[in-house]
């Protein structure tokens, strides 16, 4: 038998339809979820770009929403791709094994262990700063689930960067009408992008191609106490996913009005999904069926 560090890697597993569960063959942990533990509180989750910590991404706690918060700005990043992605992920072409095997070397920049992967569209607003009012974190609905009477009171964003989707992806649980909101951070601010190289692939998405995006992703459904108790019948779940490579096609796909196509490589260790009552006690099939309901070709 082999050594465990040389033994050879099972191959991508297609969980379900359009998701595919993958493993790091040689993790670098260049990006990764970490976890700062915290006495009596919820643990906080970070981003770690490198082994320094850039993003603070909301806590594992079971009734607590999605936030982010820049900590130190990714500067050494900002010069170049963050990643480089091989060019066989611009053909178009489906989801399988072969294409998954491209991306292997993106993967084992994670940390180690089963990561998923899947693809979608992603019809995005912004971007918005923590102070813009038209942002998702001034809705209304929002501060009424999660008991928010000031957002900029909470302290949950910092002056990044961020982008919504245009609407939110609606479910239902029972009596709950649940909306998941779609989230998309930046690792490079537009200010840093090249006009020439945005017109380039604006020109691209109009005559019809779609330039895939790379996001490394993240789900986060709690259940906060107004919703458990039955006083707000609306909860709200969300999706994020930070840009590994794509800046200047995601803002391509702004100016020419279409959705993003998205390549996610999702953390679980970043992820949380809690179930209402009546949701049965597997949170990972669930888990699974959410996410295979956001995958698309």
């Amino acid at each position: 038998m082999k050594p465990e560090s040389t033994a050879a890697l099972p191959d991508p597993v297609e969980v379900r339809e359009g998701l595919w569960k993958v493993r790091s063959a040689h993790p670098r942990g260049f990006f990764r979820i970490g976890v700062g533990k915290k006495h009596a509180q919820a643990n906080s989750l970070f981003l770690e770009v490198n082994g320094k910590r850039r993003f603070e991404v909301g806590n594992d706690c079971d009734t607590c929403h999605f936030w982010f918060k820049m900590l130190q700005e990714p500067k050494a990043l900002t010069p170049k791709k963050v990643v480089n992605l091989p060019k066989s992920l611009s053909v178009p072409r489906p989801m399988g094994l072969d294409l998954l095997r491209d991306i292997q070397p993106v993967v084992d920049l994670m940390d180690k262990g089963e990561h998923y992967v899947f693809n979608t569209q992603l019809n995005l607003v912004g971007p918005y700063h923590g102070n813009d009012e038209n942002s998702y974190f001034y809705n209304s609905e929002f501060q009424e689930i999660w008991d928010i009477e000031d957002p900029a009171a909470e302290d949950l964003l910092s002056g990044w960067e961020h982008y919504e989707g245009r609407t939110p992806r609606v479910f239902r649980s029972g009596e709950t009408l649940e909306k998941q909101f779609d989230f998309v951070v930046p690792l490079v601010p537009n200010s840093k992008l090249k006009a020439e190289n945005i017109r380039l692939y604006q020109q691209m998405i109009q005559g019809g191609d779609r330039p895939r995006v790379l996001l490394l992703g993240l789900i986060q459904r709690a259940v906060p106490e107004t919703v458990s108790s039955g006083r707000v019948k609306n909860l709200h779940s969300f999706f994020a996913g930070f840009i590994l490579d794509g800046h200047h096609k995601l803002a391509a796909y702004q100016r020419a009005g279409v959705p993003a196509n998205c390549l996610v490589i999702l953390a679980p260790k970043a992820s949380k999904y809690y179930l209402l009552e009546g949701e049965g006690s597997n949170p990972r099939a669930r888990l699974e069926e959410r996410l295979a309901s956001l995958a698309s070709s």
